[in-house]
């Protein structure tokens, strides 16, 4: 009886744990992981340089979909491939959209715009600025239209202060002024990014790529301000050197932090803006050899300054108005109030004859920013774009708009 006994008990212990398993598990609730959202997303190359006609291959980045859905932006074009590949027969613009789906039915849409160039060689006036809420670069193509043709490409600028366009060669250069870096883009749309100048690399010429801002294309070289002077390179990289340094060994205009710069190339002539935050303010002149070093309108607080036909554009924060200075005369128009926030971007298109500057908004998310223009004489002040017709990034519409630049494409 006593080992009978034993071995009911032995068993019991050998089936409980099992059974306390089996409960605690059975109590639980089971718990269904959360779907992951669906997001539509692509890039894409061109071919043939983009001039038609012009192959497009898609290339489908789009999370947690199964499925997919094309539309080429033209009648009938439309495709259900992951990543397809569309010839556009005609130049123009042609709005591509993608919508990705689940399983279950969820989707998302994302919309990029294609530019296909003129094979003739049509092109037309484009305004190129930089977005801190994006971090992208975005081109608008100044055709008129009501509604404006944008296109966004690169990523991660923190604080791009300046941005050219090398027409020649199509290439972009933005600077990236809280890293100390200068980036090229090779290609005026949907380009991919390269660093040519990083302070951290350049040893005992570091200085030359502190806070950089303002950079132009003048003359086949590279231009732009930098803590303590104006330095230069050729369009690689190389061949890094100081235009015009402010020290000691000048005597002038020492401590200082040149912001915009623009070129008169009759009179080869640049002008700059000096940094009034940290030091004096001001524009100046600088002949393109280097000498000549003069301030021509004291006390100027400003991001940008452009030139054109003898008159300088500026946006004054010292006097919270928009500017146009006659160089001859002296005299200034104030033709437009200063938006609530410092403007970085002012630049003058003699194709179109308008005034673009950018009014980056007082929400960092780019909710409320604008860019406007106006006539060369500052009448007609228009807005050029707003939230309402800013370009989507990730579903989103966002601007944020910082320098500009200026270009044909």
């Amino acid at each position: 009886m006593k080992t009978y006994s034993n071995l009911i008990f032995r068993y019991l212990l050998a089936i409980l744990p099992l059974s306390f398993l089996f409960v605690t598990s059975c109590s639980e609730e089971d718990e269904t992981p959360p779907l992951a959202s669906v997001v539509a997303k692509f890039d894409y190359e061109i071919s043939n340089e983009g001039v038609a006609p012009a192959t497009v291959t898609f290339n489908n980045t789009s999370i947690a979909a199964t499925t997919y859905e094309w539309d080429f932006g033209m009648e009938g074009a439309t495709s259900t491939d992951e990543n397809p590949e569309y010839t556009y027969e005609d130049f123009g613009t042609y709005e591509v959209t993608l919508t990705a789906k689940a399983e279950d039915g969820r989707e998302n849409t994302s919309s990029q715009t294609i530019i296909i160039k003129d094979p003739l060689g049509g092109k037309l006036p484009t305004l190129y600025y930089t977005d801190r809420a994006t971090g992208k670069v975005h081109m608008i193509v100044l055709d008129g239209a009501e509604t404006p043709t944008i296109q966004s490409f690169g990523d991660n600028h923190i604080k791009p202060y300046g941005i050219a366009a090398d027409l020649e060669n199509e290439k972009l250069y933005v600077v990236e002024q809280d890293a100390d870096l200068m980036f090229q883009y090779d290609a005026l749309a949907n380009g991919t990014k390269t660093v040519i100048h990083n302070a951290a690399d350049l040893g005992d010429k570091e200085h030359m790529l502190y806070y950089p801002a303002g950079v132009k294309v003048i003359d086949g070289r590279l231009y732009w301000g930098a803590e303590g002077g104006i330095y230069t390179s050729a369009l690689d990289g190389s061949d890094l050197k100081a235009f015009v340094e402010f020290s000691t060994n000048t005597g002038y205009l020492e401590g200082s932090l040149p912001l915009g710069i623009t070129y008169d190339a009759e009179n080869e002539v640049i002008y700059f803006v000096n940094d009034a935050y940290d030091y004096s303010g001001g524009i100046y002149k600088v002949n393109f050899d280097g000498t000549g070093l003069e301030e021509i309108v004291e006390g100027v607080d400003a991001g940008d300054v452009s030139y054109l036909d003898g008159k300088l554009y500026y946006f004054d924060y010292a006097t919270s108005k928009g500017t146009i200075y006659d160089i001859a005369t002296k005299a200034k128009n104030e033709f437009v109030d200063y938006p609530t926030k410092f403007v970085w971007g002012t630049i003058v298109d003699p194709i179109t004859e308008k005034i673009y500057w950018t009014d980056r908004g007082d929400n960092d998310d780019g909710t409320d920013g604008k860019i406007y223009s106006a006539n060369l004489d500052g009448t007609e002040i228009e807005v050029l774009l707003d939230i309402t017709n800013a370009p989507t990034v990730e579903g989103t519409k966002i601007l944020r708009p910082y320098a500009l630049g200026l270009g044909l494409y």
